[in-house]
């Protein structure tokens, strides 16, 4: 029985869920006056939400406690993390998003460290790619052509050098273009893919080919 109920009670809710996304009489289907079942499912979802956010909370406080109990290299930054954590989440309970002090802390810490650290990341793809890229064929040449021109769009220098007054829109209008028109594709391409990818798993668990969530391992 520990296998098999949650095998059923997950094909059921996968065919609920589906049902309810693609016919509309189950969507506005009532369980009691002004009381749709969808949105009793819905709330049972978002309270999975909340238990696993509340587990990985319970988990990380448990791996960071350790380390800080055992002085394990950098057991310092654990302690730091620890205070951040709940420290800003005791203060959103108490203050509410709306307080100011929830939002300074937002905007004046967590926006700047966002920034930082995807310059940062910026700066590495750009000097790792440099490296590492090596001109070999037409294919090669295309897509170093079209980072450069992409990078320039994005950048006042290239706004300076081939403005966007100018024929073609300048740097940021082929910029624009490439991003509308051949990136859209690709990603669109690579989407297709991945949700592919994910709709199969999802058939796995829901007939029960997939049982390695259960804790076994075929």
């Amino acid at each position: 029985m520990k296998r098999e109920v949650p095998l059923v009670v997950t094909f059921i809710m996968t065919v609920l869920r589906f049902g309810f996304e693609m016919f509309n009489p189950m969507l506005t289907y009532e369980i009691a006056p002004g009381v749709r079942l969808f949105s009793r499912i819905s709330f049972s979802i978002t309270f999975m939400y909340c238990m696993g956010l509340f587990m990985g909370l319970i988990n990380l406080t448990r791996v960071h406690g350790n380390t800080i109990k055992r002085r394990r290299e950098h057991w310092v930054y654990s302690i730091w993390l620890l205070i951040v954590l709940y420290g800003y989440a005791i203060l959103g309970l108490l203050g509410g998003m709306e307080s100011e002090a929830f939002g300074w802390i937002y905007d004046a810490v967590i926006v700047p460290l966002d920034s930082t650290m995807f310059s940062m990341l910026a700066f590495f793809i750009a000097s790792a790619a440099y490296r590492a890229f090596r001109i070999r064929n037409l294919e090669s040449i295309l897509m170093m052509a079209v980072a450069f021109i992409v990078m320039l769009g994005n950048v006042s220098l290239g706004e300076a050098i081939w403005s966007a007054e100018s024929f073609l829109g300048g740097f940021k209008g082929l910029k624009d273009w490439f991003m509308a028109i051949p990136n859209a594709a690709s990603q669109r391409a690579i989407g297709i893919g991945i949700f592919l990818g994910a709709y199969a798993a999802i058939l796995r668990v829901a007939l029960g080919l997939e049982k390695r969530y259960l804790g076994g391992t075929d």
